[in-house]
């Protein structure tokens, strides 16, 4: 073997076997090259090998007798197919075993780490070695360690999530590994998995890993339509070649290892991240189609989950992130004439939801599958906020394509479900949070997902209430992160995590949030255990699964919430809050120095890039590039509710104590600006009069 695979050389080095193209990824054209491109985490070729061996650097790589074995690290999250190559001097008629593990935790000579979703009986795929041969997964059919239906299909063994592979000998002789490569074929759709539309970079190299950390973590949840797992689960092994989309080529699936489904729930927080970071709204839309071909013709209802899950009626929630999901689709493309085409099924399915509304305005919950919290049935918390933001967007979604009369309908019974929130008993002054129901076992329940999406989808217009259930919050925080009493007494979830982050923000409390991402996501990027580049599906305080022991996922989308609220919050760039048209450009700083970044929209590149305190504490200076139309709303922080300060416009004062241009406002701790003109645009804040 060469020595350049044993070593512990950085990663891009091992990967860099071929030179990375220069046509776009999915979502258009690529982002400018900068600092920021240390922190992509996307292999430069689709061909990757390993940075390192295990249990120690230079670990022999020939394997005497059976039960020897060697581990190789590829330093951060891969998947695919696997290819070994052997020296002549391997002794013939030999077997050798492969297993996988994302995380170190799971590493194994005798188990790869669960994916089946069954058994999870998953031993070493064994394989006949030819002297002076390769063996391919894609390729061979294995000789044992998989199902009869899986042996007989080898792109069945794709290994979608993986860091650590283990290669054993399985017979008596001896094994002369020459090399280790991995085909990656997640997100087969991009020419260069490393050309993202959009980029972010900010003064804290943390944020910066977490955001491109997120963007890796959604990459690898992008699977070829065909390249799904088997439902049900084989007894033995695993089968990674069912259809999983009907549309288009890709769809955007749950996680890299498992289930590789496409689960509507888990889109409520993976399209955030795919759009402000690789821009590939085309698997969003055929993810969205896949799930309408399988709507229920009579009721109305969205699946649960995919094909091959295919678990249809049984979940009001996710039934609900199918709805946000096509709002917010065709809000964030521009696609009204898809939105149009889907439309007669979409007024299907939030019918199906207004059905369920009580007398009170809430919706009452009868289909109680979720994302795993507990208290799922009834008037919960979390339901409703789900239901108010689908109602919302909607409302949305109608007015784009010309439905007046169903806007209007939705957004009243919007209002009528906020209003019946807010004085239904289901608020606690004393702890500062509300209660999952008002009465029976969920008023003991202060839920994470509740209450953060609260904040989040603008159920909360009481400022001092706001900045109280984000106090609350955060003084639940372990030191790995924010506790989901929903889930259990020493769950974390960054499912529901990554909703509280933009709840923070939501709440003004901006310092609050990035602390939460610094503390959650920055022990997942640190712990010793992990991938060193994705995001794990949920674990207890103490680190370890919250998801059956190895069967958890350590790279899935829906914990990736964090990307979006940095472009949408931190950097300040983010589409309507209403779902309708335009982007607002408004920093949250948090205490950070400065930032900058790109979005690509449907109205075009929105370009932003800010520096706080430059010309003394309290300054702050704006720069902003965008089309015509691309941009409705601009704001900047100003200190002292604007008094002393002056804010200008290229130049020119628009805001001041005794004056302010026209369509120019001074509103929590911001002055805002409409009507800004397409190009260039330089916004500053000075203390009286100096700009």
């Amino acid at each position: 073997m060469t020595s350049a695979l044993l070593s512990t050389v950085g990663l891009d080095a091992a990967q860099a076997v071929a030179a990375p193209s220069t046509r776009p990824g999915p979502g258009g054209r690529k982002a400018p090259a900068g600092p920021w491109d240390r922190f992509n985490l996307s292999p430069r070729s689709r061909t990757v090998r390993p940075v390192a061996t295990h249990p120690r650097p230079g670990a022999p790589t020939v394997l005497h007798g059976q039960g020897s074995s060697v581990t190789f690290d590829f330093g951060q999250e891969t998947g695919g197919f696997v290819t070994l190559a052997f020296a002549a001097s391997t002794d013939p008629d030999q077997v050798v075993g492969i297993t996988y593990s994302e995380l170190s935790t799971y590493v194994s000579t005798t188990s790869s780490d669960g994916s089946n979703g069954g058994s999870n009986n998953e031993p070493p795929v064994r394989y006949a070695v030819t002297p002076g041969g390769t063996i391919s997964t894609r390729r061979d059919h294995p000789v044992a360690g998989a199902s009869d239906a899986a042996a007989a299909d080898p792109l069945s063994q794709l290994r979608g999530g993986f860091r650590y592979l283990t290669v054993v000998n399985e017979s008596g002789g001896t094994l002369a590994l020459t090399d280790v490569s991995v085909s990656v074929t997640f997100a087969p759709n991009a020419a260069d998995l490393r050309a993202y539309p959009n980029y972010f970079h900010c003064s804290d190299d943390l944020l910066n890993r977490v955001w491109y950390a997120g963007a890796y973590t959604v990459q690898t949840n992008i699977v070829a339509r065909d390249q799904g797992r088997v439902w049900g689960p084989p007894d033995l092994g695993w089968n990674n070649s069912a259809p999983v989309g009907e549309s288009g080529d890709t769809v955007l699936v749950d996680g890299a290892k498992r289930d590789r489904t496409v689960w509507p729930g888990d889109l409520g927080i993976s399209v955030l991240t795919d759009y402000v970071s690789l821009g590939d709204l085309d698997t969003v839309r055929n993810s969205l189609r896949t799930l309408y071909n399988h709507q229920d013709s009579s009721s109305g209802a969205l699946p649960y989950a995919g094909p091959a899950v295919d678990f249809i009626g049984n979940s009001d929630a996710y039934h609900l992130w199918t709805l946000i999901g096509t709002a917010g689709y065709v809000q964030l493309s521009g696609d009204v004439g898809w939105g149009r085409s889907i439309y007669p099924a979409f007024v299907k399915a939030v019918r199906f939801s207004t059905a369920k509304l009580d007398s009170d305005g809430l919706l009452n919950v009868t289909a109680a599958a979720d994302w795993a919290r507990t208290d799922a049935d009834g008037k919960n918390l979390e339901a409703n906020a789900i239901m108010y933001r689908a109602l919302t967007t909607a409302a949305a979604l109608a007015r784009a394509v010309g439905d007046a009369t169903s806007a209007a309908d939705w957004s009243d019974r919007a209002a009528a479900l906020k209003a019946a929130l807010a004085n239904g008993g289901y608020w606690d002054e004393t702890a500062g949070l509300y209660r999952d129901k008002p009465s029976g076992a969920g008023a003991s329940l202060y839920p994470q997902d509740g209450n953060s999406l609260a904040l989040w989808f603008g159920l909360v217009d009481d400022p001092a209430r706001a900045a109280a259930i984000s106090a609350a919050l955060a003084a639940r925080w372990t030191p790995v992160g924010a506790l989901t009493p929903e889930k259990g007494d020493a769950s974390v979830h960054p499912f529901p995590g990554g909703m509280e982050v933009h709840g923070h923000f939501a709440a003004g409390r901006d310092a609050t949030a990035l602390e939460l991402i610094r503390r959650e996501w920055g022990y997942m990027l640190t712990a010793p255990q992990g991938t060193a580049s994705t995001f794990w599906e949920g674990y207890r305080t103490d680190g370890t699964s919250d998801y059956g022991g190895s069967y958890m996922s350590a790279a899935h989308g829906w914990s990736t919430g964090p990307t979006s609220a940095l472009t949408y919050r931190l950097l300040g760039i983010a589409p309507a809050e209403d779902g309708g048209a335009g982007h607002t450009v408004v920093p949250h700083p948090g205490g950070l120095t400065s930032a900058e970044g790109r979005l690509s929209t449907a109205d075009g590149v929105i370009d932003a890039s800010w520096v706080a305190g430059r010309e003394g504490h309290g300054s702050f200076d704006l720069t902003l590039a965008a089309p015509r139309g691309a941009v409705t709303e601009v704001g900047v922080p100003v200190p002292d509710g604007g008094r002393g300060w002056v804010v200008t416009l290229d130049g020119r004062t628009v805001w001041d104590t005794t004056s302010r241009a026209s369509g120019t406002r001074c509103t929590d701790g911001y002055v805002r600006l409409r009507g800004l003109a397409g190009g260039t645009h330089r916004l500053a804040v000075r203390r009286g009069g100096r700009h």
